[in-house]
């Protein structure tokens, strides 16, 4: 229906003129504010021609204005804070209101009332502007400098607060690029690298088209206040789909103001976590947050300065644990694991539990599938025993052993440490009556030392590798404000954000770069590093190592302005912004080597001993994994020009009415590294081809595209130029009070595409190399495999170029590839909302709304070769035909993945010798709902006390799991059947979810004598309550008995069954020992009278995402005393707590079927109590 509204030009044209009756306004101005409201006398009757004079009584900046026929005014584009307001008229007592505070994109609507008199006489009233908005309808709440200066932040992150604001369902701040990520999810948005939310710094884009991530903001103590909106916010708002969020830093004022400050942690402020187990002991933990700010005036009334600095330091130890072998086992002998035939009775049957509990297991000859004679093997690889070598003579002092190890375990500990600098600058400048100006900068120098494998637990040591992150960030913002006439105004931004990072891997032995130095014949192209390694199985290991690269980025140029003019009962907004952003990254991928050992019985791909550690020592890894680095760049430009009218029809009903057009281009890099992939058509882009292994002239592998190609755009996709998004709301005071608001909105808001989702194609074939091997049989001669893998026995990847310039590239013989789909289009999000607000009394506030968001064409790649499932002629598992250049003739194994792919045996291909392996294709065909009721309470200070919070009940379905931070991929049990995952809640889905928060100040105690005034006023207690339930996750079987490749199998209910969650009776030891019914579930394939779907009824009938996990509870708390050192000098102490009740959140339950945890509640949900304390110097 979209596609058939907007696919004809002249059908644009109609839509504008149609929505220029239909249109939504919120105010968007990012940095500042509007107030509005109707003069009136006693009896009610308008006022026209008042003058009404606004004053910012920080900076004495003034706003002249006349009250309209109607007797209404609106202020457009006003300095955030306190206000003081003057009315005069003819005939009237002056009006001289004061204690207004306006907030960030606060529309402000203030009537004001005038007494018959003189204009000599005056009266004095002391009110802030109501607590409901009757100017706009759209959702989303600002948090306070109150709330920022009190609230407990025991990681001085003001991103937490964001969790006050309904709607707001995952925070999280990551750390994969080698620069910090802020990933907000707001009313069912999505994410795989391509979050919606739109992220501001004092008006300017704060954030990385990258990934579409937030950056950092500045320390909690040089922040005024942030403003979240989260449902159909205005046209004048775009780029993308789901929110926005403002922060606005402080600003000076006529008086110099400041603070100094430190917050101290150390690790005996903090709870060990209920589930460490018997013997676990705190690390070494410090850490140290530190800085001042200071403003004040340059200039009274003219001119102002704001500045700030923070340091952070932080040193933290991890643990590292995995088992070591022996001495005997390096050299072959497995003796001392014999099973007996109890515990494991052929190399064809799993070893039973007893027997992994005790480490015992069979190491089998892969091809007869019989035992070792005396369980030993017949060879070992030198490069596996010069790592184990090398491992025993680097690891520092074993640690104490803990509740679940075996003989083998070996525990480590490691530091990480941490730190930043950061520095802002704020000038502003009333140059004339007409023009203010306004310039910020920030600066933030970050590092960080990361394990290369999360959790660190699952390493056996840092001393192997770990990576150094380093970032630079910079954000420059220049505004003018131009009065143009009493009634029209200006605002033009020009902002530029700068993010650099690098991850950069360190060896724990200088002299170990590679797996080349430990004697394999392994080649790295481009930068050294060492291979990760994942022994997995009953005695497991891992040496991490983890993608990385000096430089990722972006650079990021904007250039916006808005002009409002109020015109007899409209206020209308004209406008535009243009933008262009440069991302950068610079990556080895993973040219190190990822080496697989798994364990599986005998005769499988995945273990040809049944067991990873002895594979390891044989020398013959599951799977190998090798790539090639590159240098990726997206550029693009984006233009938005909107027009909107806040329609005033009666003097309590406002239309919001609003248009917006925007152009973003499909990026660009100069290397124009972009596919197309059409099965059986033949690319000539390429002048100059060779494929490894073969001579003489070549051609692309069949099928895919690339520009210079018929039909394929420079950009691989082909840039929308539809984007037309109208929006429309209303906002209602019935009783024309001002205490009872009806709001309603619907809206189309298009999203945005992100830079490293358009380089994903850059980082495979042919611009650069990232296949998994799974024929490889020596570790240290890796290349000397199956003649498919690698043709010439030796390592192709130093061979292995591109070229633009020379129209040149070259291909392995097996190609894994990632396409867009040119007729790819930009996500968009149907935004809806209806409520109620009512004012209960003067501080006093509560709101109920359905909020809707219907995200459609959101981003997702399938693969479009998954292997094919093979049955026999007589209905069995097997090769359906004997021609084995067809896809047909293979066994359904893990080795022959690739040759049932059906694209290897089409178009003059043969299966015997496959060209490609995953040929996946970003589409955009996803979808994701959300429906909720949000419910909220908001109280200002009354007897010292304030608060607020929200609970909201909802639903969020989505077509596959696209929450990810981590790629793009999705999740299928068989990508030939993505309707197995239609409908499945999101991960995000929590049905119920609750925050309060309060700030309470005890000074009841003015009337009492000095001690008791000194001793008991000047508290401050606060707190933030959050209650969540669960998110969902899926049972899976745990093993790949369908041989798809992708190992994401689930099962099916026995008949007579139903997947449920166990009535435990709120014990906790019983929740962690059984969560959900485990008895439901058996295994198609492998259970007599399983039920189940697709071929031979192999794959389970669960849906994915079914069950809840335990929810999550908290509550922050802080307390904290002000001290009078002088006048205007104060000193503050703090003490702030997370999980100030050390409340234990119970994680999710371990859901894999051959898991010896199966059904299990393991770890945890949450944090155990931190403690912070802290002092500041106010002044």
């Amino acid at each position: 229906m979209y596609r058939a509204l907007f696919c004809q030009g002249w059908r644009l044209t109609v839509l504008a003129v149609l929505v220029s009756v239909f249109s939504t306004v919120a105010n968007a101005q990012l940095s500042t504010a509007t107030m509005s409201g109707t003069v009136t006398d006693s009896t009610g009757a308008v006022v026209p021609q008042a003058t009404i004079t606004l004053t910012q009584t920080d900076t004495n900046f003034t706003r002249v204005s006349k009250s309209k026929e109607d007797g209404s005014y609106h202020e457009e584009f006003l300095p955030i804070g306190p206000y003081k307001i003057t009315v005069a008229a003819q005939g009237f007592k002056r009006l001289e209101r004061s204690g207004i505070v306006l907030s960030v994109m606060q529309n402000a609507s203030l009537d004001l009332q005038l007494e018959i008199g003189t204009t000599g006489e005056s009266i004095e009233v002391t009110a802030d502007v109501p607590l409901v908005n009757v100017g706009d309808s759209a959702l989303g709440q600002t948090v306070s400098n109150v709330e920022i200066d009190n609230l407990p932040l025991v990681n001085r992150d003001v991103s937490r607060l964001l969790q006050l604001v309904p709607g707001v369902q995952s925070v999280n701040t990551i750390n994969s690029l080698g620069y910090q990520e802020l990933k907000v999810l707001v009313n069912g948005s999505t994410d795989g690298f391509v979050g919606q939310v739109s992220y501001y710094l004092d008006g300017g884009l704060n954030m990385t088209g990258l990934r579409n991530s937030g950056n950092q903001v500045p320390n909690p103590d040089a922040i005024s206040q942030f403003n979240i909106v989260t449902n159909n916010y205005s046209a004048q708002l775009g780029r993308y789909s789901s929110a926005v969020v403002s922060v606005v830093s402080k600003s000076g004022t006529n008086s110099f103001h400041g603070s100094a400050f430190e917050f101290f942690r150390d690790r005996n402020f903090n709870a060990i976590a209920h589930n460490s187990g018997v013997g676990a002991t705190k690390n070494p933990y410090n850490q140290h947050r530190f800085g001042a700010t200071i403003g004040g005036p340059i200039r009274h009334d003219k001119d102002f300065f704001f500045g700030s600095f923070g340091g952070y330091r932080f040193i933290q130890y991890s643990d590292y644990s995995g088992s070591l072998p022996s001495d005997a086992q390096m050299r072959g002998d497995f003796f001392e694991n014999m099973p007996t035939v109890g515990e494991q009775a052929s190399c064809t049957t799993a070893p039973t539990t007893a027997a992994n509990t005790a480490v015992h297991f069979l190491v089998c000859n892969p091809v007869t599938r019989t035992p070792y004679a005396g369980n030993k093997l017949p060879s070992v690889d030198p490069t596996a025993v010069n790592i184990l070598t090398y491992l025993k003579k680097v690891l520092p002092a074993q640690q104490p052993a803990r509740t679940g190890d075996t003989r083998y375990t070996y525990r480590t500990r490691g530091a990480l440490p941490e730190q930043n600098e950061e520095y802002l600058i704020k000038t502003d400048h009333q140059l004339t009556q007409s023009h203010r100006l306004t310039f910020s900068y920030f600066l933030l120098n970050y590092k960080v030392r990361i394990n290369p494998v999360s959790p660190s637990t699952n390493m056996l040591t840092q001393l192997w590798s770990y990576s150094n992150y380093a970032n630079k960030q910079q954000n420059a913002n220049i505004s003018d404000v131009w009065t143009v006439s009493p009634r029209t105004v200006n605002q033009f931004w020009v902002s530029y954000t700068r993010q650099n990072g690098g991850r950069n891997p360190v060896s724990g032995d200088p002299t170990k770069q590679t797996l080349a130095d430990f004697g394999s014949d392994f080649g790295v192209v481009g930068p050294p590093s060492l291979p990760n390694i994942n022994v997995t199985g009953v005695e497991g290991f891992q040496l991490g190592q983890a993608i990385t690269g000096p430089k990722t980025g972006a650079n990021v140029y904007g250039i916006r302005d808005v002009l409002s003019t109020t015109r007899d009962k409209h206020t209308l907004y004209f406008g535009g912004e243009a933008g262009l952003e440069k991302d950068f990254q610079l990556t080895s991928l993973n040219n190190y080597g990822a080496f697989t050992f798994s364990s599986a019985n005998a005769g499988s791909a995945a273990a040809r001993t049944t067991n990873g550690l002895s594979d390891f020592l044989a020398g013959i890894p599951a799977t190998m994994g090798q790539d090639t680095g590159l240098y990726a760049n997206a550029n693009y430009f984006s233009y938005g020009v909107f027009a909107q009218d806040d329609w005033r029809i009666i003097p309590n009903l406002t239309l919001n009415l609003g248009i917006r057009y925007d152009w973003q281009q499909a990026p660009t890099d100069p290397q124009q590294m972009q596919s197309n992939f059409s099965p059986g058509v033949q690319s000539h882009a390429f002048q100059n081809v060779s494929i490894v292994g073969k001579t003489g002239p070549q051609l692309a592998p069949i099928g895919m595209l690339f520009p210079g190609d018929p039909g394929v755009p420079k950009g691989g996709v082909f840039t929308p130029l539809n984007h037309v998004s109208p929006r429309a709301g209303f906002a209602y005071d019935p009783y024309g009070n001002g205490k009872t608001v009806i709001h309603g909105a619907a809206g189309l808001f298009f999203g945005g595409i992100s830079g490293n989702e358009w380089e994903f194609p850059s980082n495979y074939a042919p611009y650069a190399v990232r296949n998994t091997y799974n024929k490889v049989v020596s570790f240290t001669h890796p290349y000397t495999g199956d003649p498919t893998e690698f043709p010439t026995g030796t390592n192709p990847y130093p061979g292995l170029s591109f070229s633009r310039a020379s129209n040149s590239a070259t291909f392995l013989p097996l190609n894994q590839v990632v396409t867009f789909d040119p007729n790819y289009r930009w996500p968009y999000t149907i935004q809806l909302n209806f409520g109620l607000q009512q004012q209960l009394t003067n501080g006093l506030a509560i709101s109920i709304y359905y909020v809707g968001a219907l995200n459609r064409k959101n981003p997702l790649y399938n693969d479009i070769n998954a292997p094919q499932f093979n049955i026999t002629a007589n209905g069995t598992n097997g090769a359906s035909c004997a021609d084995l250049t067809r896809a047909c003739a293979y066994a359904n194994t893990s080795a022959t993945v690739n040759n049932r792919r059906p694209l290897n045996s089409q178009f003059g291909a043969s299966a015997a010798n496959p060209i490609y392996s995953n040929v996946w294709v970003i589409r955009s065909n996803q979808n994701s709902n959300y429906n909720g009721l949000q419910l909220s309470i908001e109280q200002r200070i009354t007897h010292h006390v304030s608060a607020r919070g929200y609970y909201s009940w909802s639903k969020t379905l989505q077509s596959n799991f696209l929450d990810s931070t981590s790629g793009l991929n999705g999740t299928f049990v068989d990508a030939n059947y993505p309707q197995l995952e239609y409908n499945q809640r999101s991960d995000q889905d929590r049905r119920h979810m609750m925050t309060m928060s309060f700030v309470w100040r005890p000074d009841y105690f003015d009337g009492y004598n000095r001690f008791v005034r000194t001793t008991l006023n000047g508290w401050t207690v606060t707190g933030i309550w959050t209650a969540n339930s669960g998110q969902p996750f899926t049972v899976t079987t745990g093993v790949d008995n369908y041989f798809s490749g992708l190992g994401n199998n689930r099962p099916s209910i026995i008949p007579g069954k139903t997947a449920r969650l166990i009535d435990n009776g709120r014990s906790r030891q019983a929740m962690m020992k059984q969560w959900f019914d485990t008895s439901a579930y058996c295994r198609p394939g492998t259970d007599a009278g399983c039920p189940g779907v697709g071929p031979l009824g192999l794959l389970g009938n669960t849906r994915p995402m079914q069950l809840s996990a335990p929810g999550y509870r908290n509550v922050d708390a802080s307390l904290f005393r002000t001290f009078d050192i002088r006048e205007s000098v104060k000193f503050q102490l703090r003490g702030e707590v997370s999980n100030v009740f050390n409340l234990v959140s119970l994680g999710t339950p371990s859901a894999a079927m051959n898991s010896t945890t199966y059904g299990q509640v393991t770890g945890s949900g949450g944090t155990q109590r931190i403690i912070q304390v802290g002092g500041r110097i106010l002044f």
